[in-house]
């Protein structure tokens, strides 16, 4: 999607030199302040004296007669739509076209360099054999002498490596296809998670050489689902207020969120020792029951057969 708004407008120095040439500076500086105003709203300014004055930090009387001046130098046109210039008509479209043929020229290199990534990752799948030349395939057909190493239940137990190897490396070359595709989709759905395909282009480094090793690695190596990834990267661009800038600068949210992923479960807790009620002696009580002992025995002795209380006298 190409923006209406002209980001660039081309100046060519001489001709405004010459166009300006027999204009007063007041009269030069408010033509510049209208023109420019022009561009900015991509449309004819409407024929409020007062208000184009302020703009132009100009008073209004002679805001009136300067603008007199330009219409009659023909500078500026007056339209039905308001005051003009044909030349801001002009840069506006050329400036449009050339944003648009540049957005279209990015987006024609991205979809390219998409394609080729996929046919690299077909290719890859496909275990090409390679044609046996003359030589292989005239000694091929003349008869091996065999021995005794060769015959019978040793040739059956001990096969040759050769078609394990090859069996092996075929396993191998399509177990990184599969790799490969997995993270060019995954990348694919994070680039339209994150917003650039709304844009019209991709960034490169989004889509370097090294981009699908590292998407790999984190499927692989942290044990993250597609969607894990996805979330994390979600979540990355809405804490930054704007997506991450390529694979490497996510790895570290990545290895915490696997971390946190790997964390040991959660248990309740336990009463804590300091927590449990004190089972402290009253010391006031000891110091009664030790009172009140010591009344007991002084009246058992006070009343003991010596004093006379049980005696028959």
């Amino acid at each position: 999607m190409v923006s209406d708004k002209a980001v660039h407008i081309a100046l060519y120095p001489s001709d405004w030199l010459a166009g300006t040439r027999g204009l007063t500076p007041a009269e030069t500086g408010v033509y510049i302040t209208l023109v420019c105003m022009m561009y900015e709203r991509r449309a004819p300014l409407q024929f409020d004296h007062a208000r184009l004055a302020r703009m132009c930090n100009c008073p209004a009387g002679t805001f009136k007669k300067i603008l007199a001046v330009l219409i009659d130098e023909g500078k500026l046109i007056e339209t039905p739509d308001g005051l003009w210039q044909r030349r801001v008509e002009t840069e506006i479209a050329a400036a449009k076209g050339a944003m648009e043929e540049a957005s279209e020229r990015g987006r024609k290199a991205v979809n390219a360099r998409w394609l080729k990534v996929k046919e690299q990752s077909d290719q890859a799948e496909i275990v090409t054999v390679k044609p046996q030349s003359d030589k292989q395939k005239c000694s091929s057909n003349i008869p091996k002498k065999d021995n005794d190493f060769n015959k019978g239940e040793l040739r059956e137990k001990y096969p040759s490596n050769t078609n394990q190897n090859q069996s092996q490396k075929v396993k191998e070359e399509a177990e990184d296809a599969r790799a490969n595709e997995a993270a060019a989709s995954l990348i694919s759905r994070l680039t339209h998670a994150l917003g650039f395909d709304h844009h019209g282009t991709i960034p490169k480094y989004w889509i370097s050489p090294d981009a699908p090793l590292i998407v790999t690695r984190w499927l692989t190596d942290l044990n993250l689902t597609p969607e894990e990834v996805l979330q994390v990267a979600v979540q990355n661009m809405r804490a930054h207020k704007s997506p991450a800038n390529g694979p490497k600068t996510l790895t570290r949210h990545m290895q915490d969120f696997a971390a946190a992923k790997q964390a040991p479960r959660l248990e309740p807790t336990k009463g804590r020792a300091h927590d449990q009620p004190r089972q402290s002696p009253d010391r006031r009580a000891i110091a009664a029951d030790d009172a009140f002992a010591r009344r007991i025995h002084a009246a058992a002795r006070a009343r003991s057969p010596s004093d006379g209380d049980f005696g028959f006298g």
